[in-house]
């Protein structure tokens, strides 16, 4: 039996991240017999003394054990966790957390340069170290972006700090342990810095600058504490000094312009004391780092008959190309970013204003050469340069923020399992500090309706509560200044889109993806958290359907609504369902989310007050959006799949879905959803006993439909269904971005129906689990492996010669399961079960169809109570 994945507020070993509150989560392994924990001690110290001890508790959560400690800054501390089985096996694992700054005032001062605003600085102090040294921190931020130096190496392996966030309500401060970059004697500070999401150009049509601020800032603190226990505090202050670096130009859409001969050409100058004006105040960390996670060679170099030199990666990704350069002296490279070649050519058209260059100029000197303060989307790099290129000097790095992959699906059809990699890849390439929409082109923002649509999906590839904490402070944040509205992006951008907010199912995101985190997670310590901004979004609504009359409908306002949908007759992006009735229903939705979570939090009279309200909005949508026969007169795929999903009706939930089915069938059995009908088609279509169906629509190979993308040769999933024509050009319409997760949704209902993985609200965090794979012999089989943060479930099937399915499940310690199956009888290895439903423990189960005729009342339904 082992501990493993000791967390403290969902991160391994924090260092300088904020610490308003303390939860320890952690998941058992190698476990022999044992099946639950009986109880679990947690310890916490300071300097080998301890400050916490739980001693033996017995109702200890291994998801969410949250402790009130009052933490000191700037501080490691120690803890370990001791779990005993029922069994009497036992395990005991030690890790440890290091606070930051938390509320202690800063000696240092912010610092700018004295030369122009729009020149790259690069900051200097040098230091004189005369004793060996016990331990050392630094403490800084920059604005825009900035990198660290010690003795002519970077600190830490992270990149693009201090990250995307609403810097008008926090600036982050991130925290370094710098002992082993420091030496005896003499030591050189270097700081560069770039413009970033800061100041840089952000927006459409070539967007804006200075959004946050017009001048580069640094502030930094170092604390080295010698052996001798005395120790040496450098803070910056007018005693630094500045110079223009050799970075002549970047920001986040046009990439970045490096001219290696400037590196000793400026002198140092002075610099003065300046804060910013437009920003919240300095805080710890809340972003996870954004690091290089995968690197990729190129698998060719393509010359086209335009005399390009294009390198192929062979997969879209986000990031960037290093290359070793020996170059002469003079000799410019310069790498353009593209995700598709058009007619054997390099394009990026799709890109619109973006530049997306990385130029670099040689001094003549070898030297391992990287962008610093920009990131492309790309699968192809051009290259030009007037001295030869080699393949092989050049390597693409994939950078995201820090989080793993926790899901994979494996099915027997080739084709979707492309997909499902195309669709966790566009997760890898827009989760980098927030969810970006894409990218690529001259966007990249925090787009808060893709978000939603993809946050359960999100938190079944990948390990998010982190993530996803950092993005909904910054939402509730703008929130804040908007009455409890949600912006259309976040973070908002201050300038052009400022007005732009409230929007469903943009909006939405505020309450759908911390019920989801929650749902997954299982954290009370992060809902509870959350738990203002859920509640503000939907009280603004409230507020204005009141303001308008009443009746509890969404009566105005721009609505995204299903975005990009098929089904209207009229040219453009939206589609053809009503958009109040999708806004009235989200409405009802969200409503409803709101007082499950207020029961959950023990906030009764919240729950009540959210429940009620969600009835009266239910029983106003059915006055206005229903028929006589109860079913919706809004008569499109998206409204029946959103009222199917959404329990709007539920008494009519089998007509509603035969009509679905009619509509499919209308369209020749294709979809003609959008952003909010795609995300629940398919879930609605198996909900209502038309799972072939569903799988009908996940396997069709022609337009329109996931498998046309992967055809014509998809690594990540597209902006539209037809973002690229058959004749493999780029569809004319425009908006046509290849890194567009939206529609990559559809990994939900394969992890919830085809694997038949679906979390219980009551025991969030699959403590309890409903396992109800829907097998379909056209996939051949599925193995599926899922881990959550209770640890490992597996679910696999796989049809035989004669039809018969046999089943393998995996059950983690300390959780419980109702496995539903089809209908039919079957063998276990652990009992002999008749029928097709019963609840199991920690443990494997392989379960095969037998031939028989005992039947038990079936379970195989979407709900889970316990």
């Amino acid at each position: 039996m082992k501990i493993t994945k000791l967390r403290v507020n969902q991160i391994e070993k924090p260092i300088g991240f904020t610490m308003d509150t303390i939860s320890f989560s952690w998941i058992i392994v190698d476990y022999q017999n044992a099946k639950k924990q009986k109880y679990a001690q947690i310890i916490v110290k300071k300097d080998n003394h301890i400050i916490f001890d739980s001693g033996k508790d017995e109702n200890a959560n291994s998801l969410d054990y949250q402790v009130q400690l009052m933490l000191e800054p700037r501080t490691r501390y120690s803890w370990e966790v001791a779990v005993t089985a029922e069994n009497g096996e036992s395990a005991c694992q030690k890790s440890w957390f290091e606070t930051g700054k938390l509320k202690e005032a800063w000696r240092a001062k912010w610092i700018s340069p004295t030369f122009d605003k729009e020149i790259h600085p690069c900051f200097y102090k040098e230091i004189t170290i005369d004793k060996k040294v016990k331990q050392a921190r630094t403490y800084l931020t920059g604005l825009g972006l900035y990198e660290l130096y010690l003795n002519g190496k970077k600190v830490g392996n992270e990149f693009l700090a201090p990250g995307y966030h609403s810097y008008d309500f926090h600036l982050q401060v991130h925290t370094y342990d710098i002992t082993k970059y420091l030496i005896e004697g003499k030591n050189q500070i270097e700081v560069l810095l770039g413009a970033g999401w800061y100041k840089g150009r952000l927006g459409f049509d070539g967007g804006y600058t200075d959004v946050y601020g017009d001048s580069y800032y640094l502030i930094q603190e170092l604390h080295i504490e010698y052996e001798d226990k005395t120790s040496l505090f450098v803070g910056t202050d007018t005693s630094w000094q500045c110079k223009p670096s050799a970075i002549m130009d970047s920001n986040i859409y046009d990439g970045e312009l490096y001219d290696a001969r400037l590196e000793a050409m400026f002198d140092y100058q002075e610099v003065v004391e300046r804060e910013p004006i437009q920003c919240g105040p300095l805080t710890d960390r809340y972003s996870l780092p954004i690091i290089k996670k995968e690197k990729l060679k190129p698998l060719q170099l393509i010359k086209t008959k335009k005399g390009e030199q294009v390198l192929d990666f062979g997969q879209n990704i986000t990031g960037w190309v290093e290359f070793n350069c020996n170059l002469s002296k003079d000799t410019i490279i310069c790498l353009t970013a593209s995700e598709i070649m058009q007619e054997g050519c390099f394009y990026n058209e799709n890109y619109r204003t973006a530049k997306a260059k990385f130029t670099y100029i040689s001094d003549g000197k070898k030297a391992h050469v990287r962008p610093h303060f920009t990131f492309f989307g790309f699968r192809y790099m051009k290259v030009e340069c007037a001295e030869p290129i080699i393949k092989e000097n050049f390597e693409a790095y994939h950078i995201r923020s820090d989080i793993d992959q926790i899901g994979k699906i494996e099915t027997g059809h080739k084709k979707v399992n492309q997909l499902f990699s195309n669709a966790l890849w566009s997760q890898k390439d827009n989760f980098l500090d927030v969810p970006t929409d894409c990218p690529q082109r001259d966007e990249k923002l925090g787009w808060t309706g893709d978000a939603q649509i993809f946050s359960d999906t999100a938190c079944f590839n990948m390990y998010m509560p982190a993530f996803y904490r950092k993005y909904l402070w910054d939402m509730r944040a703008e929130q804040s200044i908007l009455e409890g509205s949600v912006p259309n992006v976040v973070p908002r951008l201050k300038h052009d889109m400022i007005s732009e907010h409230g929007s469903c199912p943009w909006a939405d995101a505020g309450v759908i993806i911390p019920w989801n985190v929650y749902l997954h997670y299982g954290s009370k310590t992060l809902l509870l958290e959350t738990y203002p901004g859920m509640k503000a979004w939907v009280d603004y609504q409230k507020k204005k359907e009141e303001a308008l009359g009443g009746k509890h409908l969404v009566k105005d306002g721009f609505h995204f609504a299903d975005w990009l949908a098929l089904d209207n007759e009229k040219p453009g992006p939206f589609g053809a369902t009503n958009a109040l009735f999708i806004a009235s229903a989200y409405y009802y939705h969200c409503s409803k989310i709101v007082g499950k979570a207020a029961k959950i939090l023990g906030l009764e009279e919240d729950s009540i007050f959210y429940e009620t309200l969600a009835e009266e909005i239910k029983k106003a949508i059915h006055e206005t959006y229903f028929d006589k026969y109860g079913l919706c007169i809004c008569k499109t795929q998206t409204a029946s799949a959103l009222v199917i999903e959404f329990g709007l009706m539920p008494e009519q939930e089998k007509k509603e879905g035969q009509k679905l089915k009619n509509l499919i069938f209308e369209n020749k059995k294709h979809l003609n959803t959008g952003f909010v009908g795609t995300t629940v088609l398919c879930p609605a279509l198996s909900k209502t006993g038309n799972h072939k169906l569903a799988v009908d629509l996940l396997l069709n190979e022609d337009y329109p439909g996931w498998l046309y993308a992967v055809n014509l040769g998809a690594t990540t999933i597209w902006e539209r269904w037809n973002s690229v024509m058959p004749d493999n050009s780029m569809n004319p319409e425009g908006m046509n971005s290849l890194n567009h997760y939206s529609y990559g949704s559809i990994e939900s209902w394969m992890y919830r129906y085809i694997c038949g993985f679906k979390p219980c609200e009551e025991e969030a965090g699959f403590r309890y689990a409903l396992l109800a794979p829907h097998p379909d012999e056209r996939l051949g089989f599925v193995k599926a492996l899922f881990n959550t943060a209770m640890g490992t479930y597996i679910s696999e099937w796989m049809y035989d010669k004669e039809g018969k399915v046999s089943y393998y499940f995996e059950v983690p310690f300390g959780a419980k399961a109702v496995i539903a199956l089809k209908k039919g009888c079957y063998q276990c290895n652990q009992k002999r079960v008749e029928g097709y439903v019963f609840e199991v423990e920690c443990g494997i189960y392989e379960i095969q169809e037998r031939e028989g005729n005992y039947f038990s009342k079936c379970f195989y339904d979407d709900t889970l109570n316990t």
